[in-house]
């Protein structure tokens, strides 16, 4: 009997933090997401990592809304300038831990502000490799108000990216008719027919990549048609 005790003991710690690490957590009114935390500072992680702050802490966080409320003073427009830094700080400087703590600042802002939730998706796959929570947070910003135009483009990148093409084709697909002049989703929708094995359509679609940041593709299109032979 004893002996059964402690292996129920034991099987239990193993799944305790299983269960506490999929409890659901309110981050805005009628919005939850699941509670995932990383080993880094809690402002480098989405939703701060859901940190239990202190006093002190909330009270900073309360200067810094009304530093910056007072130089934009609405909160949805103040969030996405933050936003708008936290992208640059991501994608032009590859400085994801900065990009997280713009995004961080913004959900102090607006927490209701749909660019918040597919930022916090890009650094949990680029930075913690995890996949699973960025296809959550992509697919509850879709359901928000006034989701950006580049997020289907941006969820169907990072399922590409995560090994998962049959997953990733219908975003590109929306992306493609959501922004037509833009270069890399009709590239990354390119792949990704590729991936499912059409290669003839792949064919076809990448002779359509054509738009803004078609430059930005160049070494794509050449490894395509390499890979492909088309």
């Amino acid at each position: 009997m004893k002996k059964l005790i402690l292996l129920l003991v034991w099987l239990l710690g193993g799944t305790l933090p299983a269960l506490a690490q999929a409890q659901r957590v309110e981050v805005a009114p009628g919005v939850s997401v699941t509670r995932k935390t990383y080993p880094v500072a809690a402002n480098e992680a989405p939703f701060f990592n859901f940190a239990e702050k202190s006093e002190a802490q909330k009270a900073a966080d309360q200067k810094l809304v009304d530093a910056v409320l007072q130089r934009v003073l609405d909160r949805t427009q103040a969030a996405k300038v933050t936003l708008t830094a936290g992208t640059r700080a991501f994608l032009g400087e590859n400085d994801v831990a900065t990009a997280a703590k713009r995004f961080n600042q913004a959900y102090l802002l607006d927490p209701q502000q749909s660019g918040v939730y597919p930022s916090f998706a890009m650094v949990a796959a680029a930075r913690f490799k995890d996949f699973t929570y960025a296809n959550e947070l992509f697919r509850l910003a879709a359901r928000m108000d006034s989701p950006a135009a580049t997020l289907s483009a941006d969820h169907g990148r990072t399922l590409l990216i995560a090994g998962r093409p049959a997953e990733a084709k219908p975003l590109l697909e929306q992306a493609v008719r959501d922004t037509p002049d833009w270069a890399v989703p009709r590239m990354n929708l390119a792949w990704a027919t590729l991936q499912t094995g059409d290669r003839d359509e792949a064919c076809r679609l990448v002779a359509q990549v054509k738009g803004q940041d078609l430059e930005s593709v160049e070494r794509d299109l050449a490894l395509f048609k390499q890979k492909a032979g088309c």
